[in-house]
């Protein structure tokens, strides 16, 4: 479920996917999507968020098994290393019969990031989600429930959305959960969504993201 761009009023949108209200909307959208998703936003936008989170994972130390939470089509995983042992999580059916044809992932899961999820407790060595978290997506809800999915000394990189971060608050969650004792204080940086060298869907081109680190105590 990451950032679509802006490609046409008949085909699915940036707009039109931050609009998202349920479930089923993000099915419709993202089974329409899933085919040209590469090739037609990220390639072409220059889409910085999966190679951002795949660098600031290996730099906090993460290992494996790893959990990438709506995982869409598979543009983190292609950043991490061959030998990774990595699970992909995804709403979309058809998104995730993309990544699959990539050969990266050991399991992929069909999941809905704001219910309960289908994962034993404690069975990840880390996590990573690259623009799940933002407008008409997934909201700070659902970090609960992921942090009961992994191991103690678990690395987490996460990003989205700085607009969103703010206007859902995550910041209020982040911090709830650090005071727990259930995350180390998370490390926040900005970083541009889209490349300059790309062309960023319209009205887009400043959009900046936020990532978080932080490890599962």
């Amino acid at each position: 479920m990451s950032e679509p761009d802006e490609t046409g009023s008949n085909r699915p949108s940036l707009d039109g996917a931050y609009n998202l209200q349920t479930p089923e909307d993000n099915l419709r959208l993202y089974s329409d999507w899933a085919d040209t998703y590469d090739q037609g936003f990220a390639h072409r936008t220059g889409y910085r968020s999966p190679k951002v989170i795949a660098d600031a994972y290996l730099a906090a130390g993460g290992g494996w098994p790893l959990l990438d939470a709506g995982c869409g089509t598979g543009l983190v995983a292609e950043h991490l290393p061959a030998h990774a042992t990595i699970d992909g999580l995804d709403l979309s059916p058809e998104m995730l019969e993309t990544a699959r044809a990539k050969g990266r992932y050991r399991n992929l899961i069909e999941a809905d990031l704001t219910g309960e999820l289908p994962l034993q407790d404690a069975q990840y060595f880390g996590l990573v989600s690259a623009g799940t978290f933002t407008h008409g997506h997934v909201g700070p809800e659902a970090l609960h429930e992921l942090m009961r999915v992994l191991k103690p000394g678990a690395a987490c990189a996460l990003s989205g959305n700085a607009a969103f971060f703010a206007k859902a608050n995550f910041k209020a969650t982040f911090d709830a959960l650090a005071a727990a004792g259930v995350i180390s204080t998370p490390d926040f940086t900005k970083e541009r969504i889209y490349d300059a060298s790309g062309e960023p869907p319209p009205g887009h081109a400043d959009d900046i993201g936020l990532v978080v680190v932080f490890t599962r105590l």
